[in-house]
């Protein structure tokens, strides 16, 4: 695979980097978070530049791209932070609607590329621990659902939400589980919208008795696809955040002084900014390695995307916290920049499992041989 990017890609990237310099500033950012979260106005350039169907076929309404060209925009959107749910509409919902083969998504992922229309996943339940086929809500024959969602990220800007449901099996089998499209304004639709950590929103979600549109009637496969891809970006986006942050605290240290010197005129520092970017590189390593697997055979995608995570969560960790570190006391005050990254930088070790919780199917696969 060859991850110099061509005259397409290029573009694509330049254009984030010139639009977030000039309509998305620490700033601008700020005001966002402490205001609802979310810009229609940014939405739809998203969809005029054709950013929310870069990664997309020109059949499905996009670009052409793939998942190089997703990856591309996660990673400049890391660098600023961005509050917007591209990665839970646009890559998330979008790969699995992709995944279903329903007679109805292309021309559903076709809407949301044109910023149409918002549908984000309803998967995670409390109990999931990470684990995929975790699904406890339930679906009857006539295809009411009952249960709850929680960490629904982006939900509170959705139209449409697609909702996994199980029609047998135990909690956590991978067969039976089928997917619904579900209006979010739906009777018997209950949500409840919450501000994360990181400024993002989210929602939990509970159905009682609610309908919907059957999209997938064995939907394990479309949701594997799914995550598959979101993983992928969420990586990217972590790169971005982690070289922005890593740069922020260079240009710190290099006008911070203590006793007489700039702090860094000290080895020490030297040598944990190295450290800093030893992280980075070795993510970035992983991230070029998954986005190499992604369309080879799920069982040994999953070990590649098991094994980003773990070094993402890692690194993620480690620069965040060294970063808060070098700066100091300042770098903990809402007013500056640095304590949004590892705030974000935190919640990407977390989300859609946890390093700790992908370190384990990494040791069952050793312990099974594979």
């Amino acid at each position: 695979m060859d991850f110099a990017l061509d005259e397409m890609q290029t573009m694509i990237k330049d254009s984030v980097a010139r639009w977030a310099e000039k309509e998305y500033d620490f700033e601008t950012r700020r005001k966002l978070a402490v205001g609802n979260g979310f810009s229609e106005e940014h939405w739809r350039t998203f969809a005029e530049m054709g950013w929310l169907g870069a990664g997309l076929s020109e059949e499905d309404g996009g670009l052409g791209g793939g998942a190089e060209e997703s990856a591309i925009l996660a990673e400049e959107f890391g660098k600023v932070l961005l509050l917007e749910p591209y990665l839970p509409v646009a890559v998330l919902a979008t790969q699995c609607l992709l995944g279903t083969g329903h007679a109805g998504a292309r021309e559903l992922v076709q809407a949301i590329a044109a910023g149409e229309t918002r549908v984000v996943l309803a998967h995670e339940e409390v109990k999931a621990m990470g684990v995929l086929s975790h699904v406890s809500t339930s679906a009857g024959s006539d295809g009411s659902i009952n249960g709850v969602k929680t960490l629904v990220i982006g939900a509170p800007f959705a139209s449409k939400l697609i909702v996994s449901a199980r029609t047998s099996g135990e909690a956590r089998d991978q067969s039976g589980i089928a997917l619904y499209l579900v209006a979010i304004d739906a009777p018997g639709v209950e949500r409840k919208d919450y501000r994360l950590a990181d400024g993002t929103r989210a929602s939990e979600i509970s159905f009682r008795g609610a309908k919907g549109e059957l999209i997938a009637a064995d939907g394990f496969a479309a949701l594997d696809r799914g995550y598959a891809h979101a993983l992928v970006n969420l990586a990217a986006e972590g790169v971005g955040a982690m070289e922005r942050a890593m740069w922020i605290t260079r240009d710190y240290i290099k006008t911070r002084k203590q006793f007489g010197r700039t702090l860094n005129e000290f080895q020490v520092l030297q040598h944990r900014m190295a450290d800093m970017l030893t992280e980075l590189e070795m993510t970035r390593s992983a991230l070029y390695r998954a986005l190499g697997q992604l369309d080879t055979d799920p069982a040994k995608r999953r070990l590649n995307l098991a094994a980003l995570k773990v070094q993402l969560g890692k690194s993620a960790r480690f620069v965040g916290a060294q970063a808060i570190q070098l700066h100091g006391g300042i770098g903990v005050t809402e007013e500056y920049s640095i304590g949004h990254y590892f705030k974000r930088l935190t919640f990407i070790d977390s989300v859609y499992g946890s390093g700790a919780q992908h370190l384990k199917i990494l040791a069952k696969a050793i312990q099974a041989g594979n």
